[in-house]
């Protein structure tokens, strides 16, 4: 059935995952096959942001599962065709104490700009300004998947950094556009 499910993301030219038994769980490869045989296929490989980062290939015995259209997998097609609209070098960084932010988090709310908010290197949030003063900035949520997910209050003092026009941004962003397109009850 792996072998049959392959050559058929092949003649779809379908975007696939899959793991193999040398990837640790939870690791997935996502790509378009490009050649198959009764034992090997290749793949085009694609990172997170739509990119193409090169073939590989793999021995069919050594996949224990396959994805097909899921969700993921239909953000990511989204994103591949949009992809030249992203630019790597439009990122902005800015590490500072939480209350020296707030000229930054007046020019986010004033251009409408998603950004992250880091409480700490691994821990962040991602969203728009909703409103802020020197005490707490409240934040229009924006899931990794572009979803509106409610408004969230912080104490400014309590933010290390944030960023913006990231290509992790810029991607959220994208989704999110589209969901907005689709759902006009967002507000943000």
């Amino acid at each position: 059935m792996i072998l049959t499910l392959l050559k058929n993301a092949l003649s779809t030219k379908a975007l696939i995952g899959f793991r193999t038994k040398n990837l640790e769980w939870g690791e997935t490869i996502i790509g378009y096959i490009t050649e198959i045989n009764q034992n090997n296929f290749t793949v085009n490989e694609i990172d997170e942001f739509g990119m193409l980062i090169g073939k590989t290939t793999f021995n069919i015995e050594d996949v224990l599962h396959i994805e097909y259209n899921d969700i993921y997998q239909k953000e990511l097609e989204f994103i591949i065709k949009k992809r030249l609209s992203l630019n790597i070098d439009n990122r902005i960084t800015i590490w500072n104490d939480g209350c020296k932010l707030n000229t930054h988090f007046h020019y986010l709310k004033e251009k409408q700009i998603l950004a992250t908010f880091f409480l700490s290197e691994d821990d962040y949030v991602i969203g728009f300004v909703h409103d802020f003063n020197q005490e707490c900035i409240i934040i229009s949520a924006v899931t990794k998947d572009g979803i509106f997910d409610g408004f969230s209050c912080y104490k400014t003092a309590n933010f290390i950094g944030i960023r913006y026009n990231g290509l992790f941004e810029q991607k959220i962003k994208l989704l999110f556009d589209n969901i907005k397109i689709k759902d006009k009850s967002i507000v943000y």
